[in-house]
């Protein structure tokens, strides 16, 4: 008999606030039918009960808000079915061993590279695949390649290092969690949708320079700390998470809740100023000096546009209701 869903009556101990524009796509309504429709006709490994779990997480709402500016429908739409894939996928393999992400990592990985899945491989591979395409009907093979080394990171540096942890319900030392959770939160793989929505891809010596790289760990970075804090209460209510830098933390030092989340607050905090201080001193990239102020606002406009589906759009992390990862069938027993 599954457990009881308990509701929280004030699902977040705090909100954060930050100084970016808070912006949504105008296909906000549209994108809300599409996605529900596609986790009805697409997502049938999950059950009907699972789906409308998803389908109350609103997670149009939050490709919405971090894609708020795009050049048509076609690119809101790509992100929003990517949006609900990330989303399910990372649930659904969130128990997987080291050796089935292995090969979740060949797999995903040869799709985005131009391999068609196999007759018989999980829906998730099959509908990779479609985003690949559609990416590509919007956007660049430039900008795919992008993409693919942000997806290459999040499975092989993110959920491969989380994967002995979770599986034995450990807590990782707090200082690798906070090199790996820049990677397993999946953040890198939403930031090429700044470019998506602008309508160029940096050159490879500006992506490449250390301070547009230290600003995409920070964006991803500050993401995690916003996603540990907002998540803390349905994590409690999980008993035995461990990848929760609250958690870890609070194990660690042996203080309590209270303590524990007010130095995450303190490390998102330097973060953000840190980030505020980069775009303000911005290094001098001649006549790509505009493109790129642009590409590091449109990160911070992510980071509010998720913050605000947090708090206006999401029930998510209102409960103590489980979701994919109940349901993840092993091909290899």
């Amino acid at each position: 008999m599954e457990p009881e869903v308990r509701h929280f009556e004030q699902p977040y101990a705090l909100i954060f606030e930050y100084p970016w524009p808070d912006l949504v796509n105008p296909h906000f309504d549209q994108m809300k039918e599409d996605l529900e429709s596609w986790l009805d006709t697409d997502f049938t490994f999950l059950s009907a009960k699972t789906r409308e779990s998803y389908k109350r997480m609103g997670l149009h709402g939050a490709t919405a808000r971090m894609l708020a500016i795009a050049p048509t429908y076609e690119h809101a739409s790509a992100c929003n079915r990517f949006m609900i894939w990330i989303t399910t996928f990372d649930d659904y393999c969130g128990l997987c061993t080291v050796e089935e992400v292995d090969d979740i990592h060949k797999r995903i990985i040869g799709i985005l590279k131009g391999n068609q899945p196999l007759p018989d491989a999980h829906p998730h591979d099959k509908i990779m695949a479609q985003i690949r395409d559609e990416y590509l009907a919007v956007t660049s093979p430039e900008w795919l390649e992008t993409f693919t080394f942000f997806m290459d990171r999040y499975i092989k540096y993110g959920m491969r290092a989380e994967a002995p942890y979770k599986t034995t319900g450990t807590f990782p030392p707090r200082n690798y969690y906070m090199i790996f959770r820049e990677y397993s939160i999946a953040m890198y793989a939403y930031e090429p949708w700044a470019e998506l929505g602008l309508g160029f891809v940096l050159p490879k010596e500006i992506s490449a320079h250390p301070v547009i790289q230290r600003i995409q760990a920070l964006t991803s970075r500050i993401m995690s700390w916003q996603n540990d804090v907002y998540s803390l209460k349905k994590e409690i209510a999980r008993k035995g998470e461990v990848i929760n830098l609250v958690l870890i933390i609070q194990h660690e030092e042996n203080i309590s809740l209270e303590e524990a989340t007010q130095k995450v607050v303190s490390i998102h905090n330097e973060d953000v100023a840190e980030f505020v201080a980069l775009h303000k001193n911005l290094p001098d990239f001649g006549e790509w000096n505009d493109k790129v102020y642009q590409y590091v606002l449109y990160q911070g406009m992510m980071i509010q546009g998720l913050n605000t589906w947090y708090i206006k759009d999401t029930l998510r992390y209102h409960s103590s209701d489980q979701y994919a990862e109940k349901e993840y069938t092993r091909l290899h027993k």
